[in-house]
This record gives structure tokens, sequence and C-alpha cells, in this order.
């Protein structure tokens, strides 16, 4: 594990707080000690290392120089008296020879010289008491490993760790639970208990430095519990594919010498019994109790006692082992024969209570072939799976394919296991199951079908597709099998379309065409949504008009997934926003593949596309983040990272914008995908404009607008308005003209909300004067309903902008008012900052200045009303004045205060210091 700093240490924050108030100690010169206990592996090492760290490095601490010493006790040495003694007085003197307390030093060598092994523990005690009393600086001794210290070294440090009061000596101990020595046990204890479930998750995550993402974490937590040793250990004997979730983590971890001494070091002598019995429990899948306690009546009374008694603990007629990684050690102990006979004896358990978790156990207690019970449980996946139970339908489907003797049926059974492989996030698994092809005597459907079961999982794995595989395999089964050919194809187009490939996406679903007549209606609706995501991209939004209906009845799972997310991009780049939300929600996220990691991370990535185009930043934030969290990637890898690199930018949180631009850049790199640098370019551009470095956004959106120009729809990139802002600001009028014509007559051809407004502002932007004036009017006057607020925010801002420059103060102040009150409900921090500086600039107030005291008695008595949700006609009559009266104050105060609605009123009202007039 390597070094953490001060508050790296996940879940051990009190613990962390109760050393350090020893060391603070010192401060005053009263001197204390302390003993951190914990069984093997739990951190004491680690906690130790943080301490000296943070008292070495003199953060957050007032003591000045404080002398620190870190000493190991070592099993070599316990049988050499006084040997531990010897080990922290060198390590002591060592120290404050550096600080200068050289007579000390040389008094502690000569006091070394002295000790003998015939000399009594408490004759050295004593004497050493009163060198220990002449030390002047701080002194932190940090002794790890202090149970494997000599007993003569352990009675004399006892005695002096008892008499450290007026001394400003801070001594923190480590010692194991089972070994702590009987002179430490009058000092104060800080314990170590296990990580909690957060906690371990954080850490295994941290020591993987981010490979393993949060949903692998927490089961590797789930199978290893949270022991910091055994955490770490288990991930030393995952595979990186493993690590990543890209394979199966397998019920149990990899066989681990350290593990079993960690968790169960008397696996040995337990006997056979105790260790059946403790296997018959580990081998349960569901952990009721009812069915255990019948598994274990071939063991006797004792036995049974013993294990409910110390192994497992029990609530509500359910059970768990007390130590997770228990499980894994005596799995990994047992012969084949004894875990055999355990699941035997929970199949018989089962036997006319649960008949599908008889046919699990009777699997997993077979090691031959057997048709019946492979068709039972392939039934079985299918129900799971129709039921939502993913993770169960894929461990059915897989000891179904295993146990299946029929060649035909066997490979159909691997389709689906590697399909359910695939939904689980498992890649690698898919991609491996896919290539049985190579080794079993298949037929061309058959190898046609594993073939697209390689195709997805590449594209999954890396975004990549796989065009010459599923080309060759076309044209084995096209002429025979048009419908396996048209999803062939269909797979080909759905990987080319994500990568913005629209010749090669166009050509793969046109094959998918033929035979049309023959092909079925679920593999129908994926080409039509296919073609509608397409068209979309090429600036035709018509044909996004695809019926919100239910999905066709499908073999194909994965092809159904596809065609939600082909019709949910394309309602995205048609503006259809609520649309596309409830078809991610509804068909995917609270659909019956809603906890599929895979589907999870589609669904994640469309939402935070959407959300970051309609300018919901913190939805878009939150759904990035999920994202992140499932570690599947595939064609998104670098196009999340490339999306959020302006919403970081706009919330202000300029580390993460910056983090997720070297992300985007190295995957698209990595993966050569123009279309990712493309849309990467664009956001780094806007980010840089929005940080006020015109000459290099300029630069940068140059590059992007290129890859814009070649498609018909200016949206895509959303390049243009950030461009001609750049041209503007560093003074290239010519330019940002010419490009202002050229995205006009764009805007023309595909006519988005989006590109309506921001073309009106950008040819605002390159007008003087009232023909300015004019155009930003009309931006902000026309129907705006699906433009992100971000956008008129951004509008209304350079409008305030140009009205300042024209010298009309108090009508800029207008539009800054309100470009700060909706970029501020945004969450654009970073807009609003600027709409705030200009406001300065013009010598008006901020929102957060423009409270009630610009107002007169009577506005404020009338503006506290509309605050609290008055009508005009019951603001007239509780003052005592006519409705017409109230109007006319209304419409000063929203020209004083600067909005231009009663809700932006009410919203000044609560970002105000002032407190509003009471009415009455």
């Amino acid at each position: 594990m390597r070094e953490v700093a001060w508050g790296e240490l996940p879940g051990r924050h009190s613990e962390l707080a109760d050393v350090w108030g020893t060391v603070a100690r010192l401060s005053a010169g009263t001197g204390r000690a302390v003993v951190v206990s914990g069984p093997p592996g739990i951190g004491k090492s680690a906690l130790l290392r943080a301490v000296a760290a943070r008292a070495g490095s003199g953060d957050g601490t007032d003591l000045g120089d404080l002398a620190v010493a870190h000493v190991v006790g070592s099993e070599s040495e316990r049988d050499w008296p006084y040997s531990g003694l010897h080990l922290v007085l060198s390590a002591l003197a060592g120290t404050l020879g550096r600080f200068c307390e050289i007579d000390v030093a040389a008094r502690v060598q000569r006091f070394l010289g002295g000790v003998r092994e015939e000399v009594s523990p408490y004759e050295v005690a004593t004497r050493l008491q009163p060198l220990i009393e002449s030390v002047s600086v701080p002194v932190l001794m940090l002794v790890d490993d202090a149970h494997l210290l000599d007993p003569f070294s352990q009675e004399v440090l006892g005695f002096v760790s008892r008499r450290l009061t007026s001394v400003p000596v801070a001594v923190v101990l480590a010692s194991d639970d089972a070994g702590c020595p009987a002179p430490f046990l009058a000092l104060a204890t800080v314990r170590l208990d296990e990580l909690p479930a957060t906690a371990a998750a954080q850490l295994v995550q941290d020591a993987s430095q981010g490979s393993a993402p949060l949903r692998i974490a927490r089961e590797i937590v789930a199978r290893a519990g949270g022991n910091p040793g055994v955490l770490l250990d288990a991930m030393s004997r995952l595979s990186a594919a493993q690590l990543a979730g890209r394979s199966e983590l397998g019920r149990y971890l990899p066989r681990s010498p350290v593990m079993q001494t960690l968790v169960l070091p008397e696996l040995e002598a337990l006997g056979d019994q105790r260790r059946l019995a403790l296997l018959t429990a580990s081998v349960s899948d569901d952990g009721r109790m009812a069915p255990l306690l019948h598994a274990l009546r071939r063991y006797g009374e004792e036995t049974v006692t013993w294990l409910l008694d110390e192994r497992i603990v029990q609530s509500d007629g359910l059970f768990a082992l007390r130590t997770s990684a228990v499980a894994s050690v005596v799995w990994h102990s047992a012969s084949h024969a004894e875990r055999r006979a355990a699941h035997a004896a929970f199949a018989d358990a089962y036997a006319g209570k649960d008949a599908d978790r008889q046919l699990w156990h009777l699997a997993r207690a077979s090691y031959e072939e057997d048709g019946e019970l492979a068709r039972e449980l392939y039934r079985v996946s299918r129900q799971a799976l129709s039921a939502g139970e993913l993770e169960r339908a894929r461990r059915y489907a897989k000891e179904s394919a295993r146990l299946t003797a029929d060649l035909r049926e066997r490979v159909d059974r691997l389709v689906a296991a590697g399909q359910l492989a695939l939904l689980s996030g498992h890649v690698d698994d898919a991609v491996q199951l896919s290539r049985e092809r190579f080794r079993l005597d298949t037929s061309a459907e058959q190898r046609a079908d594993l073939a697209m079961l390689e195709a997805r999982a590449r594209n999954v794995l890396d975004g990549d597709v796989a065009a010459g595989l599923i080309s060759r395999h076309v044209e084995e089964v096209v002429n025979a099998y048009p419908n396996r050919a048209a999803r062939l194809n269909l797979v080909a187009a759905m990987g080319f379309i994500a990568r913005m490939e629209t010749a090669e996406a166009a050509r793969f679903l046109a094959l998918s065409d033929r035979g049309a007549e023959l092909t079925d209606d679920a593999t129908l609706a994926a080409r039509t949504r296919m073609a509608a995501w397409l068209a979309s991209i090429q600036g035709d939004h018509t044909s996004t008009a695809v019926p919100l209906d239910s999905w066709p009845e499908c073999d194909d799972v994965l092809l159904e997934i596809d065609g939600h997310v082909c019709h949910a991009m394309a309602l995205v780049h048609g503006e259809r926003y609520d649309e596309a939300r409830r078809l991610v929600r509804t068909a995917m996220l609270d659909g019956r593949l809603g906890e599929s990691p895979m589907v999870r991370s589609v669904a994640w990535a469309i939402t935070a596309v959407l959300e970051s185009r309609t300018g919901r930043l913190t939805a878009a934030k939150a759904a990035a983040l999920a994202w992140e969290e499932t570690g599947i990637g595939g064609f998104w890898r670098a196009i999340i990272p490339a999306h959020m690199i302006r919403v970081y930018g706009l919330l202000g949180e300029q580390q993460s914008a910056a983090d997720c631009r070297d992300r985007s850049a190295e995957r698209s790199r990595r993966h050569s995908d123009w279309w990712a640098t493309a849309l990467a370019q664009s956001e780094t551009g806007a980010l840089l404009l929005l940080q006020g470095q015109f000459d290099a956004a300029l630069s940068v959106l140059e590059h992007a607008r290129r890859y814009a120009l070649e498609h018909a729809d200016p949206a895509l990139l959303g390049v243009e308005p950030h461009y001609v802002e750049a041209c503007v600001r560093v003074g290239q009028q010519a330019h940002a003209e010419a490009a202002v014509a050229e995205f006009e007559q764009r805007t023309l051809k595909v006519p988005s909300a989006w590109a309506r407004h921001t073309v009106l502002r950008c040819r605002a932007m390159v007008s003087d004067g009232d023909d300015s004036v004019a155009l930003f009017d009309e931006a902000l006057r026309q129907e705006n309903d699906r433009v992100s607020p971000v956008e008129l925010a951004r509008t209304m801002l350079c409008f305030g902008e140009r009205l300042r420059r024209l010298g009309r103060r108090i009508d800029a102040s207008v539009w800054l008012n309100r470009a700060a009150l909706l970029a501020g409900e945004c969450g654009a921090a970073v807009l609003v900052a600027r709409a705030e500086e200009e406001l300065r600039a013009s010598g008006r107030r901020t929102v957060l200045d423009a409270s009630v005291g610009v107002l007169t008695d009577a506005e404020q008595r009338i503006a506290a009303l509309v605050a609290a949700g008055k009508r005009n006609r019951e603001i007239a009559a509780e003052l005592f004045v006519s409705v017409r009266t109230v109007e006319t104050h209304l419409s000063r105060i929203f020209r004083k205060v600067g909005v231009r609605s009663r809700t932006e009123l009410a919203s000044v009202f609560a970002t105000s210091d002032e407190p509003p007039t009471d009415a009455g």
C-alpha cells in the first residue's frame, strides 16, 4: 500500500484524532502513552505511519521542533533480553542528536551500555526514568508491533509510559489484540475494528488507483470484509480484468495463505467436523437459517452449537459469517468431494420447498453433463431475466451451458450466458465465451451468433467496431439466415453511429435492409431507431418521431438496449428532451434490466449528454459521476469527460474541468476517436473562453470548428457561438462576421431552437449600436422554451455588457441582474461572477447587493407581500390602495431591482442580507 497522508486513511478519522490528542498534549509540556490495538492486518501500522508523517511535517501542529522516532518490533529478537529497549532508546538517541540534545543522547548511549541481562526490569526502569525526565524538546516515540518486543523491554516501557505526565514525551505503542502484553494493559487504548463497508470500498478504490469501479469495490468488500490487510491481499491476487469489473469476481476470493493467517489461523486445529460445518455455512447463497440447520443435521449438536455461537450472526431467520473472508479460506481448504457434499446437503434441504435453489445446489454438486438439469437451469435463467433478476439469470445460464451435452443447445446457452455477462459488465468473460466458436464444432449460424457477441463485447470494451469480423460472418449467413445477417450489420451500424462515422454507419444500415421482408419485428424496430439517430446527426429531425410504444417481443436483450439508446439520442438531437428523459427512465433505469451495470452505464451517459445540453448542470454532473461509477466506458469513455469540461467550468470547478479535458484527450487518442477529439476541443475552447483566455480559446476553437463544418447540424458540436465570441473579444471582427454569415446559413438548413437563439446572439455581437440592441432583444423575446437557461443567461450577460459599453448603465444593470439570477439558478457560478463584475464596473449593485435598500418604504411593503406569494388584488386590499397603484409600484420595483417577474423578485429577497420591511 502506498504511503498515506494525514486524513487519507478511510474510516479512521476518529481513531486518528484520538491518537493525535496524545501528541497534542506535548504543546503544554505534558506527555502520555497510548496503545493502538487490533487484530492482525487491521491497519495499526498505517495509522502509526500517518501520525509520524503529520508530526514530521509540522502540519496542523503548534509544537515547534518535534523529535519523532519510529521503530518496529521483531519476532527474531524476542528471546534477547532488553533488545527491544535497545531498539527504542537507540532510535531516541539518534533523534535527539539531530535536535542538538547531544548531552541527553550521549547519556542514553551510556545508559544502554550499562543494561545487562542479569539486571531486573524494575532496576532498569528506575534508572531510565530520570533520563527521560531530562529531555527538554517534545518527543514522539512510535513503537510498532510492540507485542513482539522481549518481555523485559515491555516491562520497562510499561513502567516509564505510565509516568509521562510531567515529561514532554508521547509514546504510541501498536499491539495485536491477542498478544497485548500485560505491562501495556493499564495504558489508554485506541482499538481499531474492521472498516465500515463505505470506508472499506473507498480503500479498495484508493489502492487500485481508481481502476476498480465502486460496484466492484463493494463486491470485494462483501467477500473480504473490512480488514484492510485482507482487502489489500485479496486485491493483489485478482486479475486486472477482475478489478476493473470486466471479468467475474467469483463467489470466493483467490487462495491466499496471508488471508488464512489473518482471518482463520486456527484452521488446521478446527478438526473435520467444525471445518466441514463452516464449509456448509459458506456455500449458502441466500443466508436463510432453516436450510442451513437442515444441511447441518449430519453434524453433532456440539459442532452446530459452536458454529452458531462463534462463527455466524443471526437475525430474523437469516445468518451471515462473522468474518466474510472465512468463506473463501474454508472453500479453498476443502476437497472437491467435500464441496459437492456441502451443496448436496443444501439441495436436500431445499427439496420440496424451493425448487429453483435446489436446482442451483444440484448444479454446483455436479461435475458431469446433465441434459435435464441443464434445461431446468436455463428455464430458471430466462424467468429470472424476465423478472429483472440479472445476476441470478447470469449464474443459472452459465451453469446451464456448463452442464449441457447437446452441442447446438450448448452454443445457444453460451450465447445467452455471454449476453448476460455483457449486461453484468463482464466484457472479458463475454469475449472468452464468444471464442468458444474456435474450439467447438459449430454451424454457420452459431458462429454468427458468437461473433455478434464478440463484436458487441469489443464495442463495450473499447468503443471499437469489429467491422471485419461482422462482414465475414454476414457473408456466411446472409442467404440462409437474413435476420441474423441484419442484426450483425446493425451491430456495426450502431458502433459507427456512436463514433459519428456516418458514411460507414449508413453503409451497414443499408446492408441490414437486405431481405427486410424476412426480418422480425425487433430487428425492424432497432433499424428504425438507428436510422432515426443517424438522420438526427445528419440534421434531419423529422424521423425522431418514433412512437414511444413498447418494444416488440425479442429474444435478444442487447438489441433492445441498442434500440432504446438510438431512440433516446435521436430525441436529444431533436431537442425533445422531456421525452428522452422519460424514455431513459422508464425503458432503462426503471426497466427490467435497470440493475444491469451496462444498461445503467449507457443510461447515465445519455442523461449526462442530455442535461449538459439543457443547462441542468448539477444534474449533468450527478449523471456523469454515476456513469463513472459503473466502470463501463464503451464508446462513451471519451465523450462523457468531453461534455463535462464546460459543465465543470460553468460550475466553477476548474480542477475537475481540467481533469475531464485530460481524460478525454488521452482516451480519444488511444482509440483514434476523431469525434471525441473534436468535442473535447470545442468544450476546451468554451472553458478557456469562460476563463478569459481569449487567444488560447480562439486557437482551440478554430480546430474544433473545422470538424463542425463537416456536419449539417451546427448543434452537434455547438462550437460556432464560442468561436464568434472569441473572435469578437480578440478584435478579429472580419473573421467573426464571416463565421456568423456561415452559421446563419447552416441554421437555415437545420433550424433548431438552440441554433436560432445563438445565431441571433452572434449577429448582435458583431453588430453596432441600436442594431446590436435590437438583435439581443429579439433573441431574448422569441420563444425560448427549448433553449438552455445557461445559453439564455449567457445572452443576457452579453447584452448587459453591450449596453454598458453603449453608456446605458441602468438598462445594462437590469439584464446583468437577470443574467446573474438565471445563472445562479443553473449553478453557473462563473457566469454569476462575470455578471457581478460587470455590475460593479457599471457602478450598480449586484444581485446579492440589490436588496430592499434601493426601494422606498411603500415599495418595500409591496415587494415583501409579493415575495410572500400574495396577488395584486390581495396586496391592494391589505394596504388599502387600488390594484392600479400596486401595479405601478411593481413596475418601479422591477426596474430598480433589475428583475422582470415576481419569481425573480422573490429570489432577490431570498438572497438579500437585508430582511424586507414588515408588511404590517
